[in-house]
């Protein structure tokens, strides 16, 4: 049922326009033709793949595994032709990249450059982002990997792979003169006393902490400026008196510059970091050495590899 790629680029285009009408002067073929490839898909299926509700289309669950499935064929198939291409003429094709803030800010324009002297002509799209996001564009199709923090440890697709590259500890962060360092350590009352940066980008960081600091004091965190950027998330610590829970691994790189970890009572929150990929890319030449200097990268970076960091208490990554 999958081996007929002309009729799931059918299926796909109906599935992104939404009607048969507009599917079909998309594609560039005639409404009759576009319902016949339809019925020939579902034949082969044995169900339904779309439901009529109103004047759309909407797809049954079946359809929405199969466009799943088919957006990938197609990507990989679209990737072995790229290779096949390289081969004979010198062409790379496109990488779609995504990567949360670490590794946007601090490993992957290294990383990349790198793969630049040996791959050139290698088109690469690198995309801001955050897991949530990330996943999501590995599941429709629009990535060919990510790069950021497995907060949320979720069983993969068959197509996808996993690589744990370095542990991620979620801690306190304030500029090296915060008041709150003349407390030798800061209890969920004092947390709770100064203002507090939200980082935007994933809302999950500070959520880790929200609940534990009311628990223990019944006093709720005062978060008094959001930012979706990490870099200015970054600098707004070292202006102000300001509180920010984030990954350690920012201090050990330029952008740490001027602040430090606030020693508190926390429980610790620590989640692995890598890239998440097609499985293809296994077979591309380009991506095994962007993955090799990446790991090389990491290294320099003195980063913590997984299973080098115990647990010190109950926190978790989410």
């Amino acid at each position: 049922m999958l081996s007929n790629t002309h009729l799931l680029q059918r299926f796909l285009g109906v599935v992104d326009c939404g009607t048969l009408h507009a599917a079909a002067e998309a594609i560039g073929v005639t409404q009759p033709a576009l319902t016949r490839s339809l019925k020939l898909l579902e034949e082969s299926v044995g169900e339904a793949l779309f439901e009529r509700r109103g004047r759309g289309l909407t797809l049954t669950p079946l359809g929405v595994l199969l466009a799943e499935q088919a957006r990938h064929l197609l990507r990989e198939q679209q990737l072995a032709e790229a290779e096949l291409l390289a081969f004979r003429k010198g062409e790379h094709g496109n990488l779609r990249v995504g990567a949360a803030s670490i590794w946007m800010m601090e490993l992957l324009p290294k990383v990349i450059a790198r793969m630049h002297e040996s791959y050139p002509l290698l088109q690469v799209t690198l995309s801001s982002m955050n897991y949530a996001e990330g996943a999501a564009g590995l599941q429709d199709g629009t990535l060919d990997a990510f790069f950021g923090g497995f907060q949320i440890m979720e069983p993969l697709p068959s197509y996808l792979i996993r690589r744990p590259l370095f542990v991620a500890r979620l801690v306190v962060i304030a500029r090296a003169g915060h008041p709150i360092f003349e407390l030798p350590t800061a209890d969920a009352a004092a947390l709770a006393r100064y203002r507090w940066l939200s980082f935007q980008s994933d809302v999950a960081y500070l959520d880790n902490i929200r609940e534990v600091v009311r628990e223990a004091c019944g006093q709720p965190l005062h978060v008094t400026a959001q930012c979706d950027s990490m870099s200015t998330t970054l600098e707004l610590l070292r202006q102000g008196d300001y509180l920010a829970f984030l990954p350690s691994s920012f201090l050990t790189r330029a952008g740490g510059k001027g602040l430090a970890v606030v020693t508190t009572e926390l429980p610790d929150v620590q989640f692995n970091s890598g890239p998440i990929f097609r499985r293809f890319l296994q077979q591309n030449a380009a991506f095994t050495l962007l993955l090799d200097t990446a790991v090389r990268e990491v290294a320099e970076a003195r980063l913590p590899v997984p299973g080098s960091l115990p647990p010190k208490g109950g926190g978790r990554a989410r």
